[in-house]
Parts: C-alpha cells; sequence; structure tokens
C-alpha cells in the first residue's frame, strides 16, 4: 500500500479503526441500554478507575486534563495502547485553556452495548458539535476504544447505534491475536522442509503462476536488492513477460518512452515517480530497479523484452489548475484501476509468458470478506483488494500473493511490534536468520492469524495468513536491515515550485508541515536536508 508520508500531518490515530469498513449489523434496540447524564466532567470527582464505562470516561478525561501520560496505555483497548508512551513517562503541563475546555464538556449520555462496548457523547467547544468518547470491555475493564465527533446530538447517536455491534466485534479477535502458540518446533521443522532461497521460490511461482503478486512493504532496500537478483536469473526473462508497478497509469506513454530510447534519459522516470501522489514517490531503490530493468531489455533480442506497466490511479496533476479542478475531478478505486490494467494487458497480450506485480502488502491480500483501504474516492464503496480482484477476475491457481516479511504497522507508519508477538522472528532467529521463503498454504504459519496490517488486525473477517497470502518471504532479521535510500533527485527548484502548487490547491497553508518542515519554508535544501535526517539509522522502529 502505498504508505501516506508521515511528514504530511497528523491525522487522529482512532479515527482510522473507527473507520475501518464493515457490513452493518442490523440493531436490536433491547440490546441498548442508554443512561442519561447532563453533568460536566468537573462535577465528578477525580478519580482513575476502570470499572464501568462512566467511571472509565471520567478517568479518561483526568487523565487528558492533568497531563498524566503514563496512564493512557493502561486505560486503552489493546488494539491501539501502543500508539501511547510507556507507563514510565513523566506527567506533562496542559495548558490552563485546555484543561478547563476538558472538564467543563457536559456529558449528556452513556449508551451500552450488550456490556461489552460503550459510547459517551458530550458537548465540545462548538455549538453544533458532540463528541463521542468509545469503550470496550476487555478483561472486565472499561478502555478507551477511540474517538469521534458528529454535528448534532441525533447524528451522534445514530453513528454510534451503527458503530458499537461493529467494535464489540473486535473484542473476540482481541484475545485471539493475544495468544501465542508456545510449541515452536512444527515452525522450525516446517522451515528446514519446506524453505527456499528467496529469489529462486520468485522464479518458481513465476514458472507456475500466470500473475505473481509480490507484496512489499514499501522504501525497502533489502526487497529491492532481492528483485534485483531475482530479474539477473536467466530463467526470469523466460518466464516473465511483463512487470506491473504501484505507479501513475496515466504516465504509461511516457514510461514506454523511457524505456524505448536508446540512451538512458532518468528525467522521464524522475517526472513519472513526481506524479505518483501528491508529493511524489521517494524511493531510489525503486527507481534503480526500474532503471535496472531498462539495462536488461537492452541486452535481450525483441521477443523476449520485458514490458513495463504501470497500474496505479493517481490525480493528474497537469491537469489540476484550481480547487475546483481538484473538486470535480472524476476519481476511481485505485485497487480497481491496478486490477483493470492488469487483466487488460493479461488478456490481450499475445506473450505467452507471467507476469510480476510488485505492490504494497495491503493491496496483495486475497481475502473477499475485507475491502481495500486507502484507495476509494470519498463517497465510494470502498472495492476488494487489487488481490482479490485479480482472483475473481482469473483464478485462485492463476494469482500467487507472496507476503515480506516485516513489523506489525499501520499504513501511516504507526508500529504495534514483531508479527504474532514475536513468534515469527524467534522461529527464523533459530533458524540463523537466513532469508528464506515458503507455502503458507497448510502451514503452521499459515495458520496463524493475519497481524500484519494494523487497520485489520482485530478485523474478525481477516482470517489467517494462508486466507489471504499464498507465500511468505523472509530477508534478514530486522533489528540488522539498513533503511532505503530518498530520491533527492527528485527535488529540483522546479519540482518543489510544483508541489507548493499542488499543497495550494489542496487546501493546505502555509504553516502546515510537509516534509518536515511548513510549506512556507519549502524548497530544495530544507527538503532534503529533512529526508536525510529522516532516513538516518535503522529501517524498524522497535521503540513502542
Amino acid at each position: 500500500m502505498k504508505r501516506i508520508n508521515k511528514l504530511f500531518g497528523c491525522i487522529f490515530f482512532y479515527c482510522v479503526f473507527i473507520l475501518t469498513s464493515f457490513t452493518v449489523i442490523a440493531q436490536n434496540k433491547a440490546d441498548f441500554e442508554t443512561m442519561d447524564i447532563d453533568k460536566p466532567v468537573k462535577d465528578f470527582p477525580v478519580k482513575y478507575s476502570s470499572k464501568t464505562p462512566l467511571e472509565a470516561y471520567i478517568a479518561i478525561n483526568y487523565i487528558g486534563a492533568n497531563g498524566k501520560q503514563s496512564m493512557w496505555r493502561p486505560f486503552s483497548t489493546y488494539r491501539f495502547h501502543h500508539s501511547f508512551a510507556n507507563e514510565n513517562t513523566k506527567d506533562k503541563t496542559i495548558p490552563e485553556k485546555n484543561r478547563n475546555e476538558i472538564l467543563n464538556r457536559e456529558i449528556k449520555e452513556c449508551i451500552i452495548y450488550k456490556d461489552s462496548v460503550a459510547a459517551v457523547i458530550t458537548t465540545s467547544d462548538k455549538d453544533s458539535l458532540y463528541l463521542i468518547r468509545y469503550l470496550s470491555k476487555e478483561n472486565g475493564q472499561w478502555l478507551n476504544a477511540g474517538e469521534g465527533i458528529e454535528e448534532g446530538l441525533a447524528k451522534a447517536k445514530a453513528s454510534i447505534i451503527d458503530y458499537l455491534p461493529q467494535l464489540a466485534s473486535f473484542i473476540p479477535k482481541i484475545e485471539i491475536v493475544k495468544q501465542t502458540p508456545t510449541d515452536t518446533i512444527n515452525f522450525v521443522n516446517y522451515l528446514k522442509t519446506h524453505g527456499r532461497s528467496p529469489h529462486r521460490y520468485i522464479i518458481e511461482k513465476l514458472t507456475n503462476h500466470k500473475i505473481v503478486i509480490y507484496g512489499e512493504r514499501h522504501r525497502r532496500k533489502a526487497s529491492w536488492e532481492l528483485l534485483n537478483k531475482v530479474i539477473q536469473e536467466p530463467d526470469f526473462v523466460k518466464t516473465t513477460g511483463v512487470v506491473f508497478f504501484e505507479l501513475p497509469s496515466y504516465k504509461q506513454n511516457d514510461l514506454d518512452r523511457f524505456y524505448a530510447q536508446e540512451i538512458l534519459d532518468t528525467d522521464i522516470l524522475l517526472d513519472i515517480f513526481g506524479c505518483e501522489q501528491m508529493n511524489g514517490w521517494h524511493d531510489k531503490d525503486e527507481f534503480d530497479f526500474m532503471i535496472a530493468l531498462w539495462k536488461l531489455n537492452k541486452k535481450l533480442p525483441e521477443d523476449l523484452k520485458i514490458k513495463v506497466i504501470l497500474t496505479d490511479y493517481q490525480t493528474p496533476w497537469h491537469l489540476m489548475r484550481t480547487d475546483d479542478d481538484l473538486r470535480n475531478f472524476p476519481r476511481k478505486d485505485r485497487n480497481t484501476n491496478m486490477a483493470d490494467v492488469i487483466e487488460h494487458f493479461m488478456k490481450t497480450t499475445i506473450d505467452k509468458r507471467n507476469a510480476l506485480f510488485i505492490v504494497g502488502f495491503m493491496h496483495a491480500y486475497k481475502s473477499p470478506s475485507v475491502p481495500g483501504m486507502f484507495s476509494t474516492p470519498k463517497g465510494q464503496e470502498s472495492a476488494h483488494t487489487v488481490g482479490a480482484q485479480l482472483v475473481e477476475r482469473f483464478s485462485k491457481k492463476d494469482v500467487f500473493s507472496i507476503f515480506s516479511h516485516c513489523l506489525s504497522e499501520s499504513n501511516r507508519g504507526e508500529v504495534a511490534g514483531k508479527l504474532r508477538n514475536g513468534l515469527f522472528d524467534y522461529v527464523f532467529d533459530v533458524n540463523s536468520n537466513i532469508p528464506i521463503a515458503f507455502d503458507l498454504m497448510d502451514s503452521p504459519f499459515g495458520r496463524e492469524p493475519f497481524d500484519a496490517g494494523l487497520e485489520v488486525k482485530f478485523n474478525p473477517k481477516i482470517g489467517s495468513y494462508q486466507e489471504n497470502y499464498d507465500g511468505y518471504i523472509f530477508f534478514q532479521k530486522l533489528e540488522e536491515e539498513e533503511k532505503g535510500t530518498p530520491l533527492y533527485e527528485l527535488f529540483t527548484d522546479q519540482y518543489v515550485t510544483e508541489v507548493k502548487r499542488r499543497a495550494f490547491i489542496s487546501g493546505m497553508k502555509e504553516n502546515q508541515i510537509w516534509y518536515g518542515v511548513p510549506i512556507k519554508d519549502l524548497n530544495k535544501k530544507t527538503i532534503i536536508s529533512s529526508m536525510k535526517k529522516d532516513s538516518e539509522g535503522k529501517m524498524w522502529n522497535f521503540t513502542k
């Protein structure tokens, strides 16, 4: 999945979970209990209790008003307690204005669903807006489970009635995710008997399947090093006729021109990377891989050249001159666009070789039970992932999807620890952390609940690893993995002027932070300096 740049600015972490797509469940009014409160927070004594929904709500407000940073984690659901500071964190001083705003909130109602989840509605400092605090009951304790905001009390109640059954469905999954097998012998033995060299594994799958989806974690040097090794294998060109990329499909003619040039012209490729997302795509290792494909093609006869196809749906910024242009431009679901491009090519090409599709791993899962995310235009219903759509359009055998080992993360980069509570990493460590690839079906790894994508980790419909992917690749010990290289060459003075233009017609303000600095201060030097700082250290964040 294209990872939203962390430098874009903050979006409430909770909202991701509240807005995660689920089928709306028919409501039974008898399952809901409503308590009228009509008292401000300050009328309740300072008490840090989680025995009842109301007590937990009061405690959460006093935690916020009194700057008790160490208490957020123990008072929050297991789903996102990792996003809060650890329990040794010092208190922080809260400005009096902010403190009073919290304490003066009037609690209107507390709505409880089946004694398992609840929501408390309060007034805000804006007359028409109502704040919602969700709570879930886990191991007998009522815990912070996110927040929302609605215009009008009636809308707040309707939103709560719709969402609480969905929130309740998380609770059994939380217990499943918490459980970790203690018998690791089967995992270790499976690697020893079924493990393959990763680059040979990919070639093997390209030999036997029409479309191999390589689900990557973006901007990862080790991943592109592996793919470079794959394309250097002599039998790669015998098995593979096309490589699909998650880059803007409307730039295909420019890419064709790039690969047709007898002399390498990286400016064409830089322009394409600059058109992926509003602020460009900064992965130099991917950039270099596409150049490696250009060099490979120059050595090949015409009938063996590799076709390179762009699949992603992105805003054509060259057509966006005003905010009205941007607002009124017709948009398409990215997963569907990728599936459409791939289906059209594969069903019209005369080349009988198979395809490699490199895409973010959260586009690559094959389960049809959970729609894709971060891909659907506002107002449209979320489509299935491109992985699930390709299975529908071809077949399960035709489409082989590979997951690459990483941390449990969200699309914005929040980290919730190692997969399966460290089980997988322990097994790889016992196996001397050698690079390895293996099939997931009917394996101990495959039967484990899928927990890599935070947005779906606690969705009861997401299923196991083998229900979402067919293969698994481990590169190296995560603690030792180096960061990828930023594409500094993208940031010419002309390009910086262009991205500032995009920001302003998108409604961003001069003081909003972008690329780590206020937009008004953006220039080639400040962007590159910020990106260099961000590229320091190791790949993975283990601070949580």
